[in-house]
């Protein structure tokens, strides 16, 4: 019996041994493992345990797991003076006042230049940028654009800068009604389509100043009515319009006049411009340069004039090309134009035979920074007559750099201008030149 009894209380102290370390409770260590786990995590467990594939799980688990998004506190602070959030690309499109079915932007461009360098022969009817080294308001444009529903579009713009009084004149006013799908018709004053550096906004080229070229033959700015199309993202677009017949100077560099007709077609006859394009891969934008650094695109253009006038026809054709690809751009224009007086002029003129005039222009730059720092040069050839070999004949040559900040809000240019007489006398007409420039 006392065997049986020291067995029996062996037995027992046995069992009381075993019995409290399966009740004890789990390390406290353990819990907060066992709380973080995320919901998606518990339910792809639960799935496993039901004997589920792991591929089948992983998708419910993740459908039904909410987002996590990072805390405020954990997001990344701005760097100290950044202003990027603030004028990101893009917001000048989008800066405009809607007003029911009406929406209106502004239009300003605002242009100072300063020439610390000018060469004495210089002289503005030639097409040169100054005369003299000092300062120069270049341009000052205020005005509005809009539309209405998307079917009427407008612009309205006065230029402040257009003479030594600063007289204010009108720059552009015209309305057009979508007719069709990506066609319209426009009236009033308008920039004839003639030239891919004419039609280009004079605040959106790589240099200061269009070339010297186009500006002595474009006709530019004129009252009258055109029809243009642009389809499949401007893969082919068109224009053609009718116009007060245009009027020039008999310096050539002095260019044609932009004449709004505010006594009427008084002493001219008609005018018609039309012009062909392409830019296959897309549009190109609204600026010369590739400031975005973009890929590969490509604009060809061709277009043409006749204005039969009072004092002289005129007439004029061009093609260009251009190309951006990854910041660069370059551009290649050839124009001709030609006149021919009349034998009972309107208005009394010098011109007494046909003159023709051929130019070619090439300008290259590249985006060292992506719309922030550019370089450009350009190189034109022009011959005003070429039945005549004088100092008119002219080899432009233009290098200079550009900064731009807030998506071209505001622009600094910086360029040199060496101009050589091909015939005849050598001048002294070079220009150093310095334009700050705001454009909205």
């Amino acid at each position: 019996m006392r065997h049986l009894a020291r067995v029996a209380g062996g037995a027992a102290v046995l069992l009381a041994a075993a019995t409290p370390r399966a009740q004890e409770p789990e390390p406290a260590a353990e819990e907060p493992a066992a709380a973080v786990a995320s919901p998606g995590d518990a339910q792809a467990g639960g799935v496993e345990a039901a004997g589920e594939p792991e591929g089948a799980a992983a998708p419910a688990a993740r459908a039904s797991a909410p987002a996590q998004e990072p805390r405020p506190r954990e997001a990344p602070a701005p760097a100290s003076g950044d202003r990027g959030d603030l004028l990101p690309p893009g917001f000048r499109e989008r800066v405009r006042v809607a007003l029911g079915p009406l929406e209106i932007a502004p239009i300003a461009l605002l242009a100072l230049q300063a020439a610390p360098y000018v060469g004495e022969d210089a002289l503005s009817q030639a097409g040169d940028s100054a005369e003299r080294p000092g300062f120069r308001l270049r341009r000052v444009r205020a005005g509005l654009r809009g539309d209405v529903a998307g079917l009427v579009r407008f612009a309205i713009s006065t230029e402040l800068a257009g003479d030594d009084e600063g007289t204010a004149r009108i720059h552009e006013a015209w309305a057009g009604v979508t007719a069709a799908r990506a066609f319209e018709v426009i009236a009033g004053a308008r920039t004839v389509p003639f030239s891919r550096s004419a039609m280009t906004g004079a605040g959106d080229g790589a240099l200061a100043e269009r070339p010297l070229a186009v500006r002595a033959i474009a006709p530019f700015t004129q009252v009258g009515i055109q029809a243009e199309g642009h389809f499949q993202d401007r893969a082919f677009s068109c224009h053609a319009g009718v116009y007060n017949a245009f009027q020039r100077s008999d310096q050539f560099y002095a260019g044609p006049s932009e004449s709004l007709a505010p006594l009427g077609n008084r002493f001219e006859g008609i005018a018609v411009a039309g012009r062909v394009a392409t830019e296959p891969q897309g549009s190109l934008g609204r600026t010369l340069q590739d400031v975005a650094r973009s890929p590969f695109r490509l604009g060809v253009g061709a277009d043409g004039f006749f204005s039969d006038g009072g004092a002289r026809a005129l007439y004029g054709a061009s093609a260009d090309v251009l190309v951006h690809a990854a910041g660069l751009h370059a551009l290649g224009e050839v124009l001709w134009t030609g006149a021919s007086p009349k034998a009972v002029p309107t208005q009394p003129i010098a011109q007494i035979t046909s003159v023709s005039s051929l130019a070619l222009v090439f300008e290259a730059g590249y985006m060292l920074i992506a719309r922030r720092l550019g370089v450009s040069g350009r190189v034109e050839w022009i011959d005003p007559n070429l039945d005549i070999d004088d100092e008119g004949d002219n080899l432009v040559l233009t290098g200079g750099v550009s900064y731009h900040a807030y998506d071209d809000l505001v622009k600094a240019q910086l360029e040199y201008t060496h101009r050589e007489e091909l015939g005849g006398l050598s001048l002294s007409n070079d220009a150093l030149l310095l334009q700050l420039q705001l454009s909205l």
